[in-house]
């Protein structure tokens, strides 16, 4: 299992590309790609993303906040692509 705390997304056409950083250590990145998707584009920096398999576990950054409702589980499933690590793309215009 690997992820973090959203820092930036770029919205392709097939995918989506999502870095994250480690909650503790801001020196430490990793991005992968998930499948486009209309919950995919609402990742947004501040949300919480982890990986394991061909799963990604989203958690809104409201929710995180307690303003969701009590009890129930917030991880929104993700189908990811490929390998983490993956490089920023250079233009969304280009994939």
């Amino acid at each position: 299992m690997i992820g973090g705390i959203v820092t930036e997304t770029v919205v392709l056409r097939d995918r989506v590309w999502v870095n994250c950083t480690e909650e503790h250590s801001s020196s430490s990145t990793c991005a992968i790609y998930v499948e486009n998707t209309p919950k995919a584009r609402c990742v947004s920096p501040g949300d919480k993303l982890w990986w394991q398999g061909s799963r990604a576990m989203w958690t809104p950054s409201f929710y995180q906040q307690g303003t969701g409702k009590q009890g129930h589980q917030w991880d929104i499933v993700l189908k990811r692509i490929g390998y983490s690590g993956v490089k920023r793309p250079e233009k969304a215009s280009d994939q």
